[in-house]
């Protein structure tokens, strides 16, 4: 008597709305298998099933399948059988996997559906049952087509992507307050230089978990950058196709916005956490980090110390580059590391300075600098009709851009004549954009920001604070303390020149 598996799969569960979860047709099939193993005169092993999975989509993992497979060919069990051919395949390549299977056995071998039996080991049989399944190939792949356009139809009507929720909301719809401070604490940190390694760090402490995130684990790196990166959170509808995820697992969202027939972005129907203009400069700045500098991990924009590449010897212009005292040494117990011109980076190698006192004085001024300029509110609130005045010609051309569209679409534009227009406005309002920003910069930082940078400075990462740093200074030139000077007396400040930008 044959001993043979038994497969039961049903695809896509809980998608319709119909409360079904796709346990009743597993169990269905059960009983046809069972069925089927009486009339066959056939012992089953075991039953093998994957409920809620699909047979057609490429990155989908048929956790029993595959174990059917790997008993099919260790000899654990010598057949097949299911409700039907297209309960164990629907794409070509997992039937040719039996196949090269059924050929090299060498001992009698079933595969029975209850609407046939398909002998694998003859020509006739392998042709028949790769027709049954390259049909069920094209019905999944009319039926994916059918779906996906039905879902950029509704992505298109700004409607929310249904499935699971999206992190920062705990449905829908609605915004989940904890974890929206979350990301709208990060944005901040980001703009101010803090790593997205960093984020992750403080989020894994925090014990933070996605919808997506494994039992008994927290946040990983990738979700957290496709958290801070995700259209939805400034209201923008995004379609990723189904062929794209299955192709390319997860994918900037970023690049795949659906936009209106005038260009502009659609707007979902959901609450959000920040402001289309929020969202946009903090993808601008996680798209500059993007590109390897100098030496840094691609992502990076920091180096270990506060002052690498900020201070200069003073005897030849030199960057100074940091080292660590030796274990065990007094220095290395009081300061840890040390500043130095390097004579490899073309240095003269006549400068060293230990590192905490420096960076503590240069801090030090740097906050006296931005208190000050936080106690000159008045000036940082002067006029501004300029600003005002820009900001209203960007209103303008968004709207002269509008009508050049609508006189394209009326057909009382040349498709040249659009062009031209459209480039004229769009260079236009590159230059004004970079006006306001200038215009706008200077007092924020010089009033509440500044004041900002102050109260929180103490909470900063070395990233963030080298960010401030090099908005205000230049360079810190250290100058030589004599033979034996730096171990004789205490720190001398007047040693340091801060070069201000």
């Amino acid at each position: 008597m044959l001993v043979v598996g038994g497969y039961t799969r049903v695809s896509d569960t809980g998608q319709t709305g119909d409360g079904r979860d796709g346990h009743e047709g597993v169990v269905r099939q059960r009983e046809d298998v069972y069925g089927l193993a009486q009339a066959k005169g056939c012992t089953v092993h075991r039953i093998y099933q994957d409920n809620d999975t699909s047979a057609y989509k490429r990155r989908v993992q048929r956790t029993d399948f595959e174990m059917m497979v790997r008993d099919l060919e260790h000899g654990v069990i010598s057949g097949i059988l299911a409700y039907n051919i297209d309960r164990i395949a629907r794409q070509p390549r997992d039937l040719e996997r039996l196949i090269d299977i059924y050929e090299q056995a060498r001992r009698p071998m079933l595969f029975a559906t209850t609407a046939g039996d398909h002998d694998l080991t003859t020509a006739d049989g392998r042709f028949q049952a790769r027709i049954y399944v390259t049909i069920a190939n094209k019905f999944s792949a009319d039926a994916a087509r059918r779906v996906a356009r039905q879902r950029l139809a509704e992505a298109t009507d700004g409607e929310p992507h249904k499935g699971q929720r999206a992190f920062g909301w705990k449905n829908l719809e609605q915004v989940d307050d904890w974890e929206a401070g979350l990301i709208r604490k990060a944005r901040e940190d980001v703009l101010l230089g803090k790593r997205v390694g960093t984020v992750h760090r403080e989020w894994a402490e925090l014990g933070v978990r996605g919808p997506q995130t494994p039992p008994g684990r927290t946040i990983g790196y990738s979700s957290v950058l496709y958290v801070l990166r995700n259209p939805r959170l400034c209201g923008y509808r995004a379609y990723i196709p189904q062929e794209v995820r299955e192709r390319s697992g997860r994918v900037d969202p970023v690049e795949y916005l659906v936009e209106r027939t005038d260009g502009t972005p659609v707007r979902g129907r959901w609450e959000t956490i920040l402001e289309p203009e929020e969202w946009r400069e903090l993808v601008n700045e996680l798209d500059a980090r993007k590109s390897s500098g100098n030496g840094r991990k691609k992502g990076s924009t920091v180096t270990k110390r506060l002052m690498t590449g900020i201070a200069r010897c003073a005897l030849c212009g030199t960057g100074l580059s940091s080292g660590t005292y030796q274990r065990g040494t007094v220095s290395y117990e009081r300061y840890g590391f040390y500043y130095y011109c390097r004579a490899a980076d073309g240095g003269c190698g006549k400068l060293a300075r230990s590192g905490p006192p420096v960076e503590k004085h240069v801090e030090n001024v740097l906050l006296d600098s931005l208190r000050t300029q936080a106690h000159d509110v008045k000036s940082a609130q002067d006029d501004g009709s300029e600003a005002a005045e820009a900001k209203e010609t960007l209103k303008q051309i968004e709207a002269d851009k509008a009508e050049a569209r609508r006189l394209r679409a009326d057909d009382l534009f040349s498709l040249a004549e659009f062009a031209r227009e459209i480039r004229r406005l769009e260079e236009k309002e590159g230059r004004t954009r970079e006006k306001v920003a200038t215009l706008v910069s200077a007092p924020r930082r010089v009033g509440s920001a500044a004041a900002r940078i102050v109260r929180e400075w103490e909470t900063y990462t070395v990233e963030m604070k080298r960010r401030e740093m090099t908005r205000s200074i230049e360079a810190v030139v250290i100058k030589p303390a004599g033979k034996g000077g730096a171990q004789r007396g205490a720190f001398r400040p007047d040693l340091i020149e801060i070069v201000w930008k």
